[in-house]
C-alpha cells in the first residue's frame, strides 16, 4: 500500500509459462508509474475478495521505455534468425528500445536488414547477448576485458573512448617506426669499377656492377624513441583521471604496446625489447600504486587480473604472473598489521602455507600509504615480516622500521628492533651511519623525529627512498613517553660496540658528550647543557673502575648491566663519567681527532674534563699525541675563526686542559722536542684570551 493506501498494480513483462509472477516481475524491463489523480476520482466502492485483500482503484498504466522483448505486442524468440524480422518482431511501440544499439527502436538502423536484423534480440540467447555485450563494452570488448556489461559506468566508458583514440594514434606512430629511415651518415668504400671512374655516366653509377652489389642496399635505422615519447604521454594523461578509468587505461595501453619489436638489425631489436620492458615496469609500477591506494570491490579486481593473466609477456619479462595486490583486509595481512600475527606466515587448516609474500612496488605502495594515514605502528609490523625477492631494496625499507616505531612513541621497541641479531644477518645497529647514529640519539632525547616521506621518480617509475633520518623536517611525536637517559647511554655503548665506523667517528662522540651532560635537547636537535656539581675524590675513583668493569664486560658479552648502585647519590654524575670512560677507551684503541670539540664537551663540568685527563695518564705516549693535534688545531686556519667568537669560558677551558700537562708530574715535556718547542715557539701568537687563560693558570 501507498501513503494514501492506494495499491500499484504490477504487470507481468511477457508470455512465460514456465515463469511466475515473481520473476517476470525482477526479469522485467518495463517499469509501471502512476499518473497523478484526484482523491475524488477513488471509487468509494470497496468489494471484499476476502479478508486480505481489496481492490479500491485503478487506472491506465504509463509504460516507459523497455527492450523489444518486453513489450506487450507479440515477439517471437528465436536463439539466432538473423535472416529477416520474425512473424511481428518488426513492430514496435513508441517506448520500444533496441536491445543490441541501446536506443529506441524506431532509430535504430539496423532493425530489420537482412544477416542483422536487431529486431529479433532478446537477452535469453547466447548469440544476442554477446553481440550486446560487445557493442556496450565497445573498444574494451577488443582488447579482451571480461568485464559484465551492466558494470559500464562512466569510468569504464571513459577508458574505453580514451583507449580506442590511444590505439589508434599508437598504431600510427608505430607503422611509421616500422618503414625506418636512411641512414645519412651511412657510406660504404667500394672499389668497383663504376665507382673509381670519375667520368663515368651517372647511369653507370646508378646501377653498379656484381662486384659492389651488397654497398648499393638501403642501410635503414629504426627510432623507437616517438613512440616511447608518445606512450609516456598516454601514461601522464591516464594518471590525471579517476582511479577507476585510470587502472583499466594503463592495462589496456600495455596490451597495445607490449608486442612492439624491430625487423632487421638485431641491436634494434634489442633497443625497442628493453625500452618496451622499462615502458612495462613503469605502467605496472602505477597499477600497483593504484590497486594499493584505492579500495575496488572484488568483482572488479578479478577481472583486472584476468585481463593481466592473459597479457603477452617479452621474453626478458621479470614481472609476476599475477597482479599479487592483497586486499587490505586480506586474513594474513589484516592479522599482521593489528598484532595478532608476528611471523607473516600461517597454516590454515585444509589448504596451503601461507606466506606474506608480495612484489616490490607493492610493498613501496603499502609503505606510501601507510605513511599518509600515519599509521606508523601498523607499517613496522608490516616491514618486519613482509618477504619479497629484491631483498637489497626491501632490507633498506626494513632498516626504517625503528624510526617508524620511534614516531609512534614506542622507543623501546625501536631500540630492541635495531639491536637484536636478525637470523642469518647482523642487527640494525651494526649498519647504521654516524648520521644516522646521532639522529637516533635526538630522537630519543628530544620527543620529535623526522617526516618520512617516499614517492615515485616520474622518470622511470622507481621509488625515490631518501633517508629520512637526514631530513631537515622534524615534528614532534603525539603521545610518546620520555626515554630514560640512562637507556639512551646504554643504547649508544651498545651501538659504539657493534658499529666500528660509528665507534670512530669524532662527531658522534662529541654529540654522545654532549647530550649526557645535558638536561634536555631542543627540537632543533641541541643539547643544553648543565652544570653537575663535582663529586667527592672517593666516589670519582670507585667510579672510574665500576665504569670500566661496565665497559669491559661490553666489549667481552656484548651485554651491558649498569647495577642500581651505580647511580645511587650523583645519577647525572655516573652517566657522564661512563661515557667519559667509554670515550677513553675509544682513544686508547686508535687516533681521534679533532680533539677540540671534545674538549669543548666538558665546558660545563671542568671537573669531568679533569678526570678524562687522569684517565689517560695510564698512557703518556697518548696525552702527548693528544697535545700535539690540540696545538694543530689550535693554530689551523681553519679553527681561527671558531677561536674568534669563543667565550672566554671557552678560552679557560682550553687552557685549562693545557696547564694540566705542565701541573702533572709524572707528565714528561721535553723542552727541545715537539710539540713543547712549538708550544714556546708561538707563545706570544695565540689569541690573546688565550694566551692570558694559560699564563694566569701557570
Amino acid at each position: 500500500m501507498t501513503e494514501h493506501n492506494i495499491p500499484i498494480i504490477i504487470l507481468s513483462d511477457e508470455d512465460d509459462d514456465e515463469g511466475d509472477f515473481l520473476r517476470s516481475h525482477n526479469d522485467s524491463s518495463v517499469l509501471i508509474v502512476e499518473t497523478e489523480r484526484n482523491d475524488a476520482d477513488v471509487s468509494k466502492h470497496i468489494e471484499e475478495l476476502d479478508e486480505d485483500l481489496a481492490i479500491t482503484y485503478s487506472q491506465t498504466a504509463t509504460v516507459l521505455p523497455h527492450a523489444r522483448y518486453d513489450c506487450t505486442l507479440a515477439f517471437c524468440r528465436a536463439e539466432q534468425d538473423v535472416s529477416g524480422p520474425l512473424q511481428d518482431n518488426a513492430k514496435h511501440c513508441d517506448q520500444c528500445f533496441c536491445y543490441i544499439c541501446d536506443k529506441l527502436a524506431s532509430t535504430c538502423e539496423l532493425w530489420t536488414i537482412p544477416g542483422i536484423c536487431h529486431c529479433n534480440a532478446h537477452k535469453h540467447s547466447v548469440y544476442w547477448k554477446a553481440l550486446r555485450d560487445k557493442s556496450l563494452m565497445g573498444f574494451l570488448h577488443e582488447l579482451n576485458f571480461t568485464f559484465d556489461p551492466l558494470d559500464m559506468d562512466s569510468d569504464l566508458r571513459l577508458a574505453e573512448t580514451s583507449l580506442q583514440k590511444f590505439a589508434g594514434s599508437l598504431a600510427m606512430k608505430y607503422a611509421t617506426f616500422l618503414l625506418g629511415f636512411e641512414s645519412p651518415n651511412h657510406s660504404a668504400n667500394c672499389r668497383c669499377t663504376c665507382h673509381r671512374n670519375n667520368n663515368s655516366n651517372t647511369q653507370s653509377q646508378t646501377i653498379g656492377c656484381k662486384g659492389c652489389y651488397q654497398h648499393h642496399f638501403k642501410m635503414l635505422e629504426y627510432d623507437y624513441t616517438v613512440v616511447s615519447q608518445h606512450i609516456k604521454m598516454f601514461l601522464n594523461e591516464a594518471m590525471k583521471g579517476n582511479p577507476k578509468a585510470c587502472v583499466v587505461m594503463l592495462l589496456g595501453a600495455i596490451k597495445l604496446f607490449v608486442s612492439h619489436t624491430t625487423p632487421g638489425i638485431i641491436q634494434a631489436a634489442n633497443t625497442v625489447s628493453e625500452t618496451v620492458s622499462k615502458l612495462l615496469w613503469r605502467f605496472m609500477t602505477k597499477v600497483w600504486t593504484i590497486l594499493v591506494g584505492f579500495d575496488f570491490s572484488g568483482s572488479f579486481i578479478k577481472q583486472l587480473e584476468t585481463f593481466y593473466h592473459k597479457l603477452p609477456r617479452p621474453s626478458n619479462c621479470t614481472l609476476p604472473k599475477s597482479l599479487s595486490v592483497l586486499p587490505w583486509d586480506d586474513p594474513l595481512l589484516s592479522a599482521v598489521m593489528k598484532g595478532q600475527n608476528i611471523t607473516g606466515e600461517r597454516q590454515a587448516k585444509g589448504r596451503r602455507h601461507q606466506v606474506l609474500f608480495e612484489p616490490l612496488v607493492v610493498i613501496q605502495a603499502r609503505v606510501c600509504k601507510l605513511q599518509q594515514q600515519n599509521k606508523y605502528r601498523e607499517l613496522a609490523r608490516y616491514l618486519k615480516v613482509v618477504k619479497s625477492i629484491n631483498n637489497p631494496t626491501l632490507q633498506r625499507m626494513k632498516d626504517l622500521v625503528p624510526l617508524y616505531l620511534c614516531k609512534d612513541g614506542d622507543y623501546s621497541g625501536a631500540v630492541c628492533h635495531m639491536l637484536s641479531l636478525m637470523p642469518g644477518a647482523t642487527c640494525h645497529a651494526s649498519r647504521l651511519t654516524p648520521q644516522q647514529f646521532r639522529a637516533y640519539l635526538r630522537i630519543l632525547t628530544s620527543g620529535h623525529a623526522p617526516d618520512v616521506a617516499q614517492e615515485f621518480d616520474a622518470g622511470n617509475g622507481h621509488m625515490i627512498i631518501p633517508d629520512p633520518l637526514l631530513s631537515t623536517k622534524w615534528t614532534p611525536i603525539e603521545g610518546s613517553n620520555s626515554f630514560k637517559m640512562i637507556e639512551v647511554l646504554k643504547f649508544a655503548l651498545r651501538v659504539l660496540d657493534c658499529n666500528t665506523i660509528v665507534f670512530a667517528d669524532s662527531e658522534t662522540w662529541v654529540y654522545l658528550l654532549s647530550v649526557v651532560s645535558s638536561n634536555f635537547t631542543t627540537p632543533d636537535g641541541v643539547p643544553v647543557g648543565a652544570f653537575y656539581a663535582e663529586p667527592d675524590v672517593t666516589y670519582q675513583t670507585v667510579t672510574r673502575d665500576a665504569a670500566s668493569a661496565i665497559l669491559e664486560e661490553l666489549t667481552t658479552t656484548s651485554r651491558i648491566q649498569i647495577p642500581k648502585a651505580f647511580e645511587r647519590g650523583y645519577p647525572d654524575q655516573a652517566r657522564l663519567l661512563l661515557a667519559t670512560q667509554a670515550l677513553v677507551l675509544r682513544i686508547f684503541h686508535s687516533q681521534l681527532k679533532p680533539i677540540l670539540g671534545i674538549i669543548m664537551c666538558f665546558k660545563f663540568n671542568r671537573w669531568a674534563l679533569r678526570w678524562f685527563f687522569y684517565s689517560l695518564l695510564v698512557r703518556p705516549d697518548v696525552l702527548h699525541y693528544l697535545l700535539c693535534c690540540l696545538l694543530e688545531e689550535l693554530s689551523d686556519e681553519r679553527y681561527q675563526l671558531l677561536q674568534r667568537k669563543w667565550s672566554e669560558t671557552e678560552h679557560s677551558l682550553v687552557a685549562y686542559f693545557l696547564c694540566m700537562y705542565f701541573w702533572e708530574n709524572s707528565m714528561v715535556l721535553d723542552l727541545n722536542t715537539y710539540p713543547t718547542n712549538s708550544l714556546l715557539a708561538t707563545w706570544n701568537e695565540w689569541p690573546n684570551l688565550l694566551q692570558k687563560n694559560v699564563k694566569s693558570c701557570i
